[in-house]
């Protein structure tokens, strides 16, 4: 069975629109009063997001984005956001509505699974693309293998990076919705091609800013690994923690060169 069913569905018109949804929270009340964002933030870990609900130069949102902040970059405004769950389907939501509201960069910074054996716990890892193995990505986009990042956010992002001293690896990770369906062959296949990582988004993601001509991009901090004989979790370790926090001021500054040096893609 082939997803979607309707293979015909890439030129069809949708019945929602997120521009729609805006238009809506305008009517009621609900448009925030602060400058729409150069680029937005995408976060899940919630020990990283009460540290960033610490940080004292943080802006509130109010309107539909109350609970979220505005950090400013340099001239750049930039919103960060915690997504209310995991998944392709929730953060492809938040992604469509930003994306309505105006924003054009986007960085996913999230959690994966290492899938390579000399990988440890708060490693950093910039995805450069991400394998289709979830549901979402197949309504924006063909079946194709793989779904690509901006490829200029990602430079900037790979720059400001580097520019801290941070190690890190770059390359691809298998995106999927069955978290606890991750099969040892499915393992032991990925490791072979290379593949970096396990996550819930990225792909998806990345076929939502390729379908809406926006710039999206993806770093993770290696948070659990996934072996043959047993899986070794680090969610709640220093270590990951310390990859998050390291890697987020990377990907303010990233936002705010891409927004002025005008590229997309």
């Amino acid at each position: 069975m082939s997803v979607p069913k309707n293979p015909e569905k890439y030129n069809g018109k949708a019945v929602i629109e997120p521009a729609g949804v805006i238009i809506e929270r305008k009517k009621a009340g609900l448009y925030p009063t602060t400058p729409i964002p150069t680029g937005a933030i995408i976060c899940y870990d919630y020990w990283l997001w009460q540290w960033i609900c610490t940080l004292p130069e943080r802006v509130d949102c109010d309107g539909w984005l109350k609970g979220s902040y505005l950090l400013q970059q340099n001239d750049s405004h930039i919103l960060v956001i915690k997504a209310s769950g995991f998944g392709a389907p929730t953060a492809v939501m938040s992604l469509e509505e930003l994306t309505a509201y105006g924003i054009n960069n986007f960085i996913n910074l999230g959690t994966a699974g290492g899938l390579q054996k000399d990988m440890n716990v708060g490693d950093i890892v910039v995805c450069e693309s991400a394998i289709r193995d979830e549901g979402t990505s197949h309504h924006y986009m063909p079946d194709e293998k793989y779904a690509y990042a901006s490829k200029n956010l990602t430079a900037e992002l790979v720059t400001a990076i580097e520019k801290r001293g941070i190690i890190f690896r770059k390359g691809t990770s298998w995106t999927t919705d069955a978290v606890y369906r991750e099969t040892v062959e499915e393992l032991k296949q990925y490791r072979s091609e290379g593949v970096l990582t396990v996550e819930m988004e990225a792909a998806a993601l990345f076929a939502v800013g390729s379908f809406r001509k926006v710039n999206v991009s993806s770093v993770f901090s290696v948070s659990d690994i996934l072996t043959e004989v047993g899986w070794n979790q680090g969610y709640h370790s220093e270590e990951k923690l310390d990859g998050l926090k390291q890697i987020f001021k990377a990907t303010l500054e990233a936002i705010a060169i891409n927004k002025n040096t005008g590229k997309s893609r």
